[in-house]
């Protein structure tokens, strides 16, 4: 038999494979197009890059077709290299769609915040008579007029029930007014029965809800927008102590500015603490403590902070702190180096290097009482849960756990970046392919027992600014934003 009559009969024993040929070439194109599609979207690659994973793709499929369907003249060895190579781009396009998907999904979740919801409760004393909200019709209901989403709230409750309102300037004259009966009912934001809770006020106890909603607000388009890829910006990040949805508004617990500079590959750390004494961004009189501004929502507490250290923030990221340490797992765990041994919970802390899984990361962060300098230490303990993420999460060896760790991650982040700026960003990092070196500083303050603008003239803890730990921050910032 010849050459060429071995090449025909081969070709006629592969006839009754075609079908098979041809799902295989299918799902081979499908995947191709849809991991192709996926990139274009994430735009992580550049322009060259993408057209040689075009060009591979597309070649690869393009030879595979002509081998296993158009050529009548094509050996069983190189039949069975196409089928090989088919089932392998096939699989690879079908895992890279997914990793891709994921992170498009991801990004696409958490960029872009539009609004801010606050949580209220309409509440009424235990003894009194009104059990159902739509009770209250002509009755007084109290409000606190320092509230700047005071008409919104009015509102959306008068859809609910035709009531009377009256307003007053501070929680003590409210909740007096109820016991007064002044008013048959309070409206109070979720974060203030907290404060009160804080603060050892038996209203809470002696009061219950008979009513609850939701209030929307529209977050306000201030950010000031930088070229993230090649220009050094600063990031706030706060952690909200919120038990519900990422968008509701809380105490700020966790206030660090991130200063990125992508061109030195460097990161400042500045941790300011919950308590700091500050003038609440558009108000006068009575200081707060920060973390009680992240009540009227996060755009309060980057303006009060611009103001503090008189810098201009570019964008916020808000951090559901308690899920955000599950990404913890999904890592293996981070490593940190105490300074100080102590017990909570099941977890034992030593002096020096550790490693730690998610709930004893998130005890490590929370802790504040075994320190002499309280919430100070806290804030550093916080930095370095951070630090040791983010060198975990740029770890190479980490990519295969990408969709795990944004999977985790998914319901805990809210931020002002866009989609873009992110890609944008990735894909410079990418190019580039260096590690980060991660500084921290914090600032510090006295403690003193002082009235806040959130709960008036009842003396709560606070920390008074040390101001040259003010002034040393600024600089420091000034530095990494200014370096090249």
């Amino acid at each position: 038999m010849t050459k060429s009559k071995e090449k025909i009969d081969t070709a006629d024993d592969f006839k009754k494979y075609k079908i098979i040929f041809g799902i295989i070439l299918a799902a081979e194109a499908i995947t191709s197009f849809l991991i192709l599609n996926a990139l274009a979207k994430l735009n992580l690659l550049q322009t060259w890059q993408y057209l040689l994973v075009v060009l591979l793709f597309g070649g690869i499929f393009l030879l595979n077709l002509y081998k296993l369907i158009i050529s009548k003249r094509a050996s069983r060895a190189s039949k069975i290299i196409c089928i090989v190579s088919a089932i392998f781009f096939t699989i690879a396009g079908a895992f890279g769609y997914k990793y891709a998907r994921q992170t498009i999904d991801f990004v696409e979740n958490v960029t872009g915040s539009r609004y801010e919801t606050q949580i209220y409760q309409v509440r009424v004393l235990k003894s009194s008579s009104y059990k159902e909200v739509e009770q209250l019709a002509r009755q007084h209901v109290g409000f606190l007029s320092t509230n700047p989403n005071l008409e919104n709230t009015k509102h959306t409750l008068k859809s609910t029930v035709d009531y009377k309102d009256k307003n007053y300037a501070e929680i003590g004259s409210l909740i007096a007014a109820i016991y007064d009966f002044d008013v048959a009912a309070v409206v109070l934001n979720q974060s203030y029965l907290d404060f009160l809770e804080e603060s050892d006020n038996k209203f809470v106890e002696e009061s219950e809800k008979i009513f609850e909603f939701e209030v929307r607000m529209d977050a306000p388009d201030n950010h000031q927008t930088v070229d993230v890829a090649t220009e050094p910006f600063i990031l706030y990040i706060s952690g909200s102590d919120s038990r519900g949805d990422i968008t509701e508004t809380a105490r700020s617990d966790v206030n660090i500015l991130a200063v990125i500079n992508p061109k030195t590959f460097k990161i400042l750390l500045v941790s300011i603490p919950r308590d700091y004494y500050v003038q609440l961004h558009g108000t006068t009189g009575t200081k707060d403590k920060l973390t009680h501004a992240g009540v009227y929502g996060i755009d309060m507490s980057k303006n009060t902070i611009q103001d503090l250290l008189d810098i201009k923030i570019n964008y916020t990221i808000k951090v559901g702190f308690n899920t955000l340490l599950k990404v913890v797992d999904a890592v293996d765990g981070v490593d940190i180096d105490s300074d100080t041994a102590f017990k909570r919970g099941d977890c034992n802390f030593i002096e020096g290097k550790q490693h730690l899984n998610s709930e004893c990361a998130l005890a490590y962060a929370r802790e504040r009482y075994t320190y002499s300098s309280g919430d100070r230490h806290r804030g550093q303990n916080q930095q370095q849960i951070l630090t040791a993420l983010i060198h975990k999460v740029s770890d190479p060896h980490y990519l295969v756990r990408y969709p795990k760790i944004l999977e985790t991650a998914q319901d805990s982040f809210e931020t002002s970046l866009t989609f873009d700026e992110i890609t944008s960003f990735a894909r410079y990092q990418l190019s580039e392919l260096r590690s980060w070196q991660v500084e921290s500083v914090s600032l510090d303050g006295t403690g003193a027992m002082l009235p806040t603008y959130s709960m008036g003239a009842q003396p709560l803890y606070v920390m008074q600014p040390n101001a040259k730990t003010v002034s040393d921050a600024q600089k420091k910032i000034a530095e990494y934003l200014k370096e090249s």
